[in-house]
């Protein structure tokens, strides 16, 4: 089972000596006493202080490369095209597989050990306690919400939300429509195509089957009230218990 996020994250920090593993472990147990405050996550830097065992708090700072706006590029594309993946991440969850996705398109979504640059005001050697403990924090921040480790390699949750919009109205503006004059009665009773002809996707996580509704949300020019989650969510959920259904029965 591939590691999350989170834990991907956590493991960035060298912990390979006796000295830095005490440091380690030490800013682990700050965290865990709730010393971290002021925590502070940007595009390409974090910020924290640390009350360690003297009276003033110690700044942290951590410097993190961001991807370039190519790299940004194929994201966007590749979550667009994947709305399951767009569906996890605003449920809160780290979509699964999307880190082999990305490497397989030239894109590595966390970044090395070498390209993160850590300072701290105490002025000891790097890592210090006081930077595993803003670490620590990170990891537990990543873990509750992905967005954080996206906001950190340079796109925010609302920035990242805006392109993938734009991305598909773009793919919606190129492909084939049918007028509106074209639509008949018959097409919500009667199927277009052999049933036979249809192709059944290897079974999913048993999620609900309304979430890309609920990621692309209401058309443009809807009106208020009920939205179209709300209106078609329930057709789509039994649409698909039905061909679950018709799968394992045949």
């Amino acid at each position: 089972m591939a590691w999350s996020w989170a834990r991907r994250w956590e493991t960035l920090l060298p912990s390979d000596d006796p000295a830095t593993a005490r440091e380690v472990a030490q800013g682990r147990s700050y965290h865990r006493s709730g010393r971290v405050t002021a925590l502070r996550v940007a595009t390409g830097r974090l910020r924290g202080r640390v009350q360690g065992n003297l009276a003033t708090p110690r700044a942290v700072e951590v410097a993190v490369p961001v991807l370039g706006d190519p790299e940004w590029s194929r994201i966007v594309r590749l979550l667009a095209g994947q709305l399951r993946h767009s569906a996890r991440l605003l449920a809160g969850l780290q979509p699964e597989g999307l880190e082999e996705e990305l490497s397989a398109m030239g894109v590595r979504l966390l970044p090395g050990p070498d390209e993160v640059d850590t300072n701290c005001g105490c002025g000891k050697a790097q890592p210090c306690a006081h930077t595993a403990a803003v670490w620590q924090a990170v990891t537990e921040r990543i873990d509750e919400d992905p967005f954080t480790l996206l906001r950190l390699r340079g796109r925010g949750r609302e920035r990242l939300l805006a392109e993938l919009a734009a991305e598909r109205a773009r793919h919606a503006a190129g492909t084939d429509r049918v007028p509106l004059e074209g639509l008949g009665v018959e097409g919500w009773t009667r199927a277009r195509s052999p049933l036979e002809a249809l192709h059944l996707p290897p079974e999913d996580d048993g999620g609900p089957a309304f979430s890309p509704l609920r990621v692309l949300g209401d058309p443009p020019g809807w009106p208020p009230g009920p939205g179209a989650e709300s209106l078609f969510g329930p057709l789509v959920q039994r649409a698909a218990d039905w061909a679950r259904a018709l799968r394992s029965d045949a």
